[in-house]
């Protein structure tokens, strides 16, 4: 019976031997750090994504796989130079495009139609949106735990119940200029945390 690859089930693991979730960013520094296991597990994870984005562009597959084999080249060639990231594969794609692009204007390459142009930019927008909505939730949620209990509780109550003020107060037995206060601090707190 053959042996499994040992990146088969890599998970980076803390100094005692726990495992850490498998998020972007710990997978992301892993690699930055030379951690080949760790680049071969975004190589497996994103290469069909990858080769699929890249199709919405060109219809040459073996362009297609030369671009995404020279992207991670280069990643691995500059990672102590990249930024840090929680989407590899917003990374990734958008990188992908770019480098698609400038091969695709080359005097030598052409588009192949209007219409997978207008595709790609619609899925481009799609994504990137995607994107964005991910990191602001990340965002806010970081910053939401740095409240206390009692700060993240007003505010669950007014804007995820969308209790009014006095609502608040009763349920909670405290007058309504406690809650006005404790909200606008938490808010002030929370906004200070996502600058």
């Amino acid at each position: 019976m053959e042996a499994a690859h040992p990146l088969e089930n890599y998970r980076p693991a803390t100094a005692d031997g726990r495992s850490i979730s498998m998020n972007d960013y710990i997978l992301w520094k892993e690699f930055k750090s030379g951690n080949i296991a760790a680049y071969a597990t975004i190589y497996r994870k994103y290469f069909f994504a990858l080769y699929n984005y890249g199709r919405k562009l060109s219809s040459d597959q073996e362009l297609i796989k030369d671009c995404i084999q020279e992207l991670f080249v280069k990643i691995w060639n500059n990672r102590e130079n990249l930024n840090e990231t929680t989407s590899i594969k917003y990374y990734l794609f958008t990188s992908l495009k770019r480098k698609l692009l400038d091969v695709l204007k080359s005097p030598h390459m052409r588009l192949k139609t209007e219409d997978d142009v207008m595709s790609f930019d619609q899925e481009d927008v799609a994504l990137l949106e995607e994107e964005v909505a991910h990191w602001q939730k990340e965002k806010i949620e970081k910053a939401l735990s740095t409240l206390s209990g009692h700060q993240q509780k007003l505010l669950h109550m007014k804007f995820y119940k969308e209790l009014s003020n006095k609502e608040i107060s009763d349920e909670l037995g405290i007058t309504i200029q406690s809650v006005y206060n404790a909200v606008f601090k938490a808010l002030r707190s929370l906004r200070r945390q996502m600058q």
